[in-house]
């Protein structure tokens, strides 16, 4: 476990009264309802929740959406020294409607992409983001959905921000 994940766990832990709302959100050319592209967003929770896109999102920027409760899971890459980093990706009682979108992004050659967000109840918008995570290796049962990804900064862009030296010019390599 990387110290990073033991970290944000023990703040949350000590956090009282707050709870957290883990969501994804998939995007691929092929989630299409009547000819129109779709995202397929899912809340780690209990209900569907309807929740605040930050004013940048990919699709529906600024909008309130609606994640459907479905149990994933999205494990971040290891901080092993030589290590590549991987994200492992499941969702699992994968529903018809969301199989059917997934199996035809499937058979279409383009990337699935990935924008986890995290939310506090009570504030509005997301608290965290991370963006562009790109799927591969994308398997479709009637049960579960797996998927790998390799975020080219994952770590660059922990808590929704990109380190980079634009940005923070006194980085050093």
């Amino acid at each position: 476990m990387s110290t990073i994940t033991e970290a944000i766990r023990e703040a949350y832990a000590s956090c009282e009264g707050d709870i957290i709302l883990e969501t994804v959100e998939l995007r691929h050319p092929a989630f299409q309802e009547g000819g129109s592209p779709i995202a397929l967003r899912f809340v780690a929770d209990g209900v569907d929740q309807d929740l605040l896109l930050e004013a940048d999102a990919a699709m529906n920027p600024g909008e309130v959406v609606t994640f459907i409760s479905m149990p994933f899971g999205l494990d971040p890459p290891s901080d092993e020294e030589g290590a590549v980093p991987q994200v492992k990706f499941w969702i699992d009682n994968v529903s018809s409607e969301v199989h059917k979108h997934l199996q035809q992004a499937v058979l279409i050659r383009s990337p699935v992409f990935v924008t986890w967000r995290e939310y506090l109840v009570g504030q509005a918008g997301p608290q965290q983001r991370v963006d562009g995570i790109e799927l591969r290796n994308v398997k479709v049962t009637s049960l579960r959905a797996t998927a790998t990804a390799q975020p080219g900064n994952w770590s660059d862009r922990l808590f929704g921000k990109v380190y980079d030296r634009d940005g923070f010019p006194t980085l050093s390599t």
